[in-house]
């Protein structure tokens, strides 16, 4: 195989290949890679690098969020920018609380909307059929209704 750097050969060696992904080193062990006897160029198999980053994003991605959201990760779970995720909140398209000057989020909230659904809506008909034959009145049912329904509205 010839460089597309410099035109050297370039000789099939196996290494350990490391990336860093979101601040995470990760180290791929006896990968196989091109690397040219000139310049030290490098070259991977597309295959290689398909499997490389299925790895690394399927693993790693699954963990990344936590419950609790800020901007940034909002952003980046929904590819958008944070200007988008701040034009969300104020619309009241995007479920938030803030905390002093920062914005949060529920990522249970979030991933449901991507779904399509609409979490304060489950959860208010999830209330309405656990206290059906329990001896809360209609009226207490539709103030935890009414409740949910004002959790689901944006705070400044």
């Amino acid at each position: 195989m010839q460089c597309y750097i410099c035109g050297g050969e370039m000789k099939k060696i196996k290494k350990d290949v490391e990336a860093t992904w979101k601040g995470r080193a990760i180290t791929f062990r006896g990968m196989d890679a091109w690397v040219c006897e000139d310049c030290g160029e490098q070259a991977y198999e597309p295959e290689d690098v398909r499997l490389m980053q299925g790895l690394i994003q399927g693993t790693l991605k699954q963990h990344e969020y936590p419950e609790i959201m800020n901007v940034e990760e909002v952003a980046d779970l929904l590819r958008v920018s944070n200007q988008t995720v701040y034009n969300l909140v104020r619309s009241g398209k995007l479920p938030a609380t803030k905390i002093g000057r920062e914005w949060r989020f529920s990522r249970n909230q979030i991933l449901a909307l991507v779904k399509g659904e609409n979490f304060f809506e489950q959860a208010a008909g999830l209330v309405a059929r656990e206290v059906e034959g329990s001896g809360i009145s209609t009226n207490d049912t539709e103030i935890i209704q009414k409740h949910l329904a004002e959790m689901g509205q944006v705070r400044g």
